[in-house]
């Protein structure tokens, strides 16, 4: 109950932390670098040999079903300051289904939108979970707001938008059709001087300088069916889309490793010295290898910290004072502090508008 002393974690389906968004050298769908190797080679102004030697990425490796986190963030955050933002929202358009493997193939197999949208949600680890989703209906369309919880910066993640809300679009038109378009599309960031370019791909209004990362589809296009008479069940390509999931939770990742003592501690969270001791390191080798993977221990414990207290906001009714003992902080504003710059939004409008019912 709202206001109930609790002296005890609530247990969450964390498994092997695939819920969470991804950092470090957690594994990460390799189809985002192979498309945006793809636009560069077949563009006559951009060189991909450039942009793998930045990464320490060979082209072999692109043929692999995951890479480290690091190297794929690294590829955007190039991509980002050699391109802008329009640059993925035109990747983004060149996608196809095959390009997400056998995901693609059970996305493709869905009847509706909807029944999509819920797969896309169920597996999201496969096809990449850099940012969290929230979903609402307003009026007659589905809001759905892209939030960063791991702070990646504003200029990679401009990019990693535009490219993300293009990429989704283009390939639920090849499945559900061509006249399929977002009722409305929103960007944190500016680009006017592209808009044309941006509506054209999008196929409605963008707003810049919004206040969230999102889009909106109409509501009556969620019952939206398959276009090309396609009667396969999404059932047939699941057991391959879960036999991924297991490859994930079975690849060694010193982040994963960290995340997992941290989800496991319930708030009472060791110094680096201490869990660098768990590592049989020096709190500097662990500081260098983090580095080398380009996070850092605060990086992980605040996005565990987001991430747990974004579970406890939606799926309880334990109060925010709580919550906040509950995540390692011992004063309640320090948390609505932190948590506001984690989100965008106080907790307290966050558990209003998204708590599961």
């Amino acid at each position: 109950m709202e206001g109930e002393v609790v002296n005890k974690v609530v247990q969450f389906n964390t498994g092997s932390g695939y819920n969470l968004s991804v950092l470090g050298d957690q594994p990460y769908p390799s189809f985002e670098l192979r498309n945006i190797v793809r636009y560069f080679d077949q563009s006559p102004f951009h060189d991909s040999a450039e942009l793998l030697t930045h990464i320490s990425v060979d082209k072999e490796q692109l043929n692999e079903a995951f890479l480290p986190a690091f190297k794929v963030l690294g590829a955007l955050k190039y991509c980002s300051q050699h391109l802008g933002p329009v640059a993925g929202a035109q990747i983004g358009s060149t996608y196809q289904v095959n390009d997400l493997g056998v995901f693609g193939y059970a996305v493709a197999s869905s009847q509706t939108v909807q029944l999509a949208l819920e797969l896309a949600d169920k597996y999201n680890s496969l096809i990449g979970n850099l940012l969290k989703r929230e979903s609402e209906f307003e009026a007659d369309t589905l809001v759905c707001k892209l939030y960063n919880v791991q702070n990646i910066d504003n200029e990679t993640l401009s990019f990693f938008v535009a490219l993300g809300v293009s990429a989704r679009i283009h390939i639920a038109r090849s499945i559900f059709g061509d006249d399929l378009n977002y009722a409305s599309v929103a960007f944190t960031f500016n680009d006017e001087k592209n808009r044309e370019l941006y509506e054209s791909l999008y196929g409605c209004e963008v707003e810049f300088n919004a206040e969230f990362n999102g889009y909106s589809l109409h509501a009556k296009d969620l019952a939206r069916r398959v276009t090309d008479g396609n009667h396969a069940s999404d059932a047939q390509y699941l057991p391959y889309c879960n036999e991924l999931l297991d490859t994930l939770k079975q690849k060694n990742s010193m982040v994963n490793e960290i995340q997992q003592i941290l989800v496991s501690c319930a708030g009472d969270y060791p110094d680096i010295e201490m869990l660098a001791s768990a590592f049989n390191i020096s709190s500097r080798t662990l500081r260098r290898q983090l580095s080398n993977l380009g996070t850092s221990y605060q990086k992980v414990l605040n996005k565990v910290r987001c991430q747990l207290s974004i579970e406890y906001l939606t799926r309880t009714r334990i109060s925010i004072e709580d919550i906040s003992n509950l995540i390692g902080f011992s004063d309640v504003t320090n948390f609505r502090h932190a948590f506001k710059k984690w989100v965008g939004k106080t907790p307290s409008f966050y558990r209003k508008t998204y708590q599961i019912q």
